[in-house]
């Protein structure tokens, strides 16, 4: 137990390096676009491309053989969208309100940022990840049958190695069964966050292009 809680510590403490990262590369950025002259709404736009990117990343990279270290990137690129999006606002703020409301907007946008979207955010994704998972079992557990050669195989040996190690027969075939619960599991979640990432892609593509039709 220990031992994961220290792996799971490290890897808060890494992703949060990534984040800051991400972070300082979304500063730089809109420093060098403000002096070079961009118009704040296709910067705007930059900063949903690039967080429709971190999901489009995390698309093609969520599978079996996927590495944590690889998760590096979609952190970094969407911390920069997000920096951006941060930073805009904030601007985009100053140039259009009188400066007496400016720490009135500044405490709207953290209780948007800190509260309420984190709250909904977490609602939603935790919602439709559990309602999404559910129905892929559901579908992929068809498959899994004994007319699926593969798969009759497989539950055969598994119960074999049960009953080596002294379990009854029906101790071996709810342990066969409950390790072919475990793939079809690992698949659904997989398929899941493809799913979600891929709805998500499609809305900051979506959010993006609106940026640029309002004027």
């Amino acid at each position: 137990t220990n031992v994961g809680m220290d792996i799971s510590n490290w890897q808060s403490a890494v992703l949060g390096n990534w984040v800051l990262v991400g972070y300082f590369l979304g500063c730089v950025m809109a420093i060098i676009c403000s002096v070079t002259g961009f118009h704040l709404k296709y910067l705007f736009s930059l900063g949903f491309v690039l967080i429709g990117l971190a999901s489009l990343f995390m698309y093609f990279e969520v599978q079996n053989d996927g590495m944590y270290e690889r998760m590096k990137w979609p952190v970094i690129i969407r911390a920069t969208g997000m920096m951006l999006l941060y930073s805009l606002t904030a601007v985009h703020a100053n140039q259009r309100m009188p400066y007496r409301f400016m720490s009135t907007w500044v405490c709207v946008m953290l209780t948007v940022r800190m509260v309420i979207g984190p709250g909904i955010g977490s609602a939603l994704y935790s919602n439709v990840m559990q309602h999404r998972q559910q129905y892929y079992v559901t579908r992929y557990a068809h498959d899994f049958d004994r007319t699926q050669t593969e798969t009759a195989a497989t539950y055969d040996q598994t119960v074999r190695g049960m009953k080596y190690q002294g379990k009854s027969p029906a101790e071996a075939e709810t342990m066969a069964a409950m390790s072919l619960k475990g793939k079809i599991q690992v698949q659904a979640v997989i398929t899941t966050i493809k799913e979600m990432s891929g709805w998500t892609f499609y809305a900051c593509m979506a959010c993006a292009a609106l940026v640029l039709l309002v004027p």
